[in-house]
């Protein structure tokens, strides 16, 4: 899952009520999608065999989509996969930002020293 920063405050920030209601939404599209995961691995295994250009690259995709889904996991559990998920994106959407920061003030720092 990709989180871009303008999506984050698109939303109004981490600790808005739309980021919140972001993050329910995600955790249920994702419990839904994982109780119609058979119909859904059944289509893309059709569509395997009926050479569809993208599809038929990988002819193990509809094994990679079955991981995604993580039929393992209770609902309970999934919920937190899904939590995990998106603090992973957004963690590494920060983390980048401060990297950005931290290359920004040295390069100030340089130019005010010289």
């Amino acid at each position: 899952m990709k989180l871009s920063k303008e999506m984050v405050e698109g939303m109004g920030g981490m600790q808005s009520e739309q980021y919140q209601e972001f993050r329910k939404q995600c955790y249920t599209a994702f419990l839904h999608l994982m109780r119609y995961s058979n119909l859904i691995l059944n289509l893309l295994s059709l569509m395997v065999d009926g050479n569809i250009p993208d599809i038929a690259l990988e002819p193990d995709k509809t094994v990679k989509v079955q991981v995604k889904f993580r039929l393992d996991l209770s609902d309970k559990e999934a919920v937190h996969h899904m939590q995990s998920l998106i603090d992973e994106s957004v963690g590494a959407l920060f983390s980048a930002m401060v990297e950005q920061i931290h290359k920004f003030a040295q390069c100030v720092c340089v130019c005010v020293c010289v």
